[in-house]
């Protein structure tokens, strides 16, 4: 009998060996799936909106109703639950009638539904103890997630879930809210430490901005006196938009704000400069707003202020520089 069976083996050896490969690599794409399935997405604070051009037009809004409300460091991840919630589509942009206890879509004026949902957010993400995800949770199931979850250690998928089907099955419905909430608003916000515009290159640098380079080190025609004149940095666009500013390394800041506060039109407008190490500075100008202050230590990738417009400008831009022991130098080499 073992005889016979080693013979059949033999015979369909090569049948055998493909079939075992085929078990094999089937058993190995459901385990990877799996793992995908289980892969959960993460919040830094400061990261990029990845959003469609119907959502940025509302940046304005929810930078202006993030300051109101006094969480201004939160804008891309607001943007972010935009394009989840509606992708900008809808006029009740943050389908947050029903933080008001109105029916769905009851509002329909955009600037109205953003500044309910950007209140509503502070507020439960206050009740979170800054627990983000706890938050973005709570936005989607309501404020009764937070103390349910707060009892069994916060935010996690599983209390997620367990919190759905509890409601689920005391509402007699067959679902409740969205488990997934979080990772679908976290896959809309990209960034690396803190929300840089990019990797960290051979220097150690990030880039300041997202953007390309519209005006490079070196003398020019001054765009507004006409005067040949050494352009001392290097020019980047933001696509006439207030994007993010980001420190392109780490380090702390000798100064923030005006370069002459009796005449905004002068020199850098606004401006950041940040001491790195060994005589290493960068400048960050004409800036419409900035979010550190003198003395304050940042970190690489950190957002530090916004794009725009401000001193001796002729349109939004970052004029960005580097300076080594006192003297200016080309950018482009440090950004790689």
């Amino acid at each position: 009998m073992y005889v016979k069976v080693a013979l059949i083996a033999g015979k369909h050896w090569k049948k055998l060996i493909l079939t075992l490969m085929l078990i094999f690599i089937l058993i190995f794409m459901f385990f990877f799936g799996m793992q995908q399935q289980e892969e959960e997405f993460e919040y830094e604070e400061g990261g990029v909106a990845t959003v469609s051009p119907l959502v940025l037009r509302y940046q304005p809004l929810v930078e202006k109703y993030a300051a109101k409300y006094g969480i201004e460091s939160y804008v891309p991840l607001l943007l972010a639950k935009i394009m989840q919630e509606t992708g900008g589509r809808l006029p009740d942009v943050m389908q947050s009638s029903e933080s008001l206890g109105l029916p769905m879509n009851t509002i329909q004026d955009p600037e109205r539904s953003i500044d309910v949902g950007v209140k509503y957010f502070s507020g439960i993400l206050n009740d979170a103890k800054g627990d983000v995800k706890l938050a973005l949770q709570s936005y989607n199931f309501g404020g009764g997630f937070i103390p349910y979850a707060l009892k069994r250690g916060g935010y996690s998928k599983e209390n997620a879930i367990a919190f759905s089907n509890m409601m689920a099955k005391k509402q007699g419905w067959d679902s409740y809210g969205d488990t997934n909430y979080v990772d679908h608003v976290l896959r809309y916000l990209s960034g690396g430490v803190g929300g840089s515009a990019g990797p960290v290159n051979s220097f150690g640098f990030v880039k300041p901005i997202i953007g390309s380079i519209t005006s490079n080190f070196g003398y020019r025609i001054h765009p507004i006196t006409g005067v040949p004149k050494l352009h001392a940095g290097t020019d980047f666009s933001c696509g006439h938009k207030p994007v993010p500013i980001y420190a392109a390394k780490a380090g702390k800041v000798i100064t923030a704000g005006w370069q002459d506060p009796n005449n905004h039109s002068e020199g850098y407008g606004q401006r950041i400069n940040i001491k790195h190490f060994d005589g290493l500075e960068s400048v960050y100008a004409h800036l419409s707003k900035f979010s550190v202050q003198t003395g304050q230590k940042v970190s690489q990738g950190q957002q530090i202020g916004n794009c725009g417009t401000t001193g001796s400008s002729t349109g939004m831009h970052l004029h960005f520089e580097i300076v080594v022991n006192g003297q200016k130098k080309d950018a482009v080499p440090y950004l790689n």
